[in-house]
């Protein structure tokens, strides 16, 4: 996994597009994430492309990419971004209601 994790960054420090240009992308990407899951649900106008849940799968995978290179381009640390998660993680976790049952 430490070879994959250098690969990205190492993908993401080289990527050329400015910020502007890969927010653009990354919306881009999540269009095509939404694309690929309705039809996999075969929602009415979208089944006709014939996508399935690994096309949705890959498509979200694209979106963490992005993301991330995004992410180094604003100068985002790996000791920040691991703070980040954390805290955000923390905070979904806390706003999650959990039935009893």
């Amino acid at each position: 996994m430490d070879d994959l994790w250098h690969q990205i960054q190492q993908a993401s420090s080289q990527e050329p597009k400015t910020p502007d240009q890969q927010f653009l992308k990354l919306m881009e990407e999540v269009g095509e994430a939404s694309q690929a899951y309705l039809s996999s649900q075969k929602a009415s106008g979208a089944d006709y492309k014939q996508l399935t849940v690994a096309n949705t799968q890959e498509e979200l995978v694209d979106v963490l990419l992005v993301t991330y290179a995004l992410l180094q381009k604003l100068g985002t640390s790996d000791e920040t971004l691991t703070t980040l998660l954390r805290t955000k993680t923390a905070k979904w976790l806390s706003k999650q209601t959990h039935s009893t049952d």
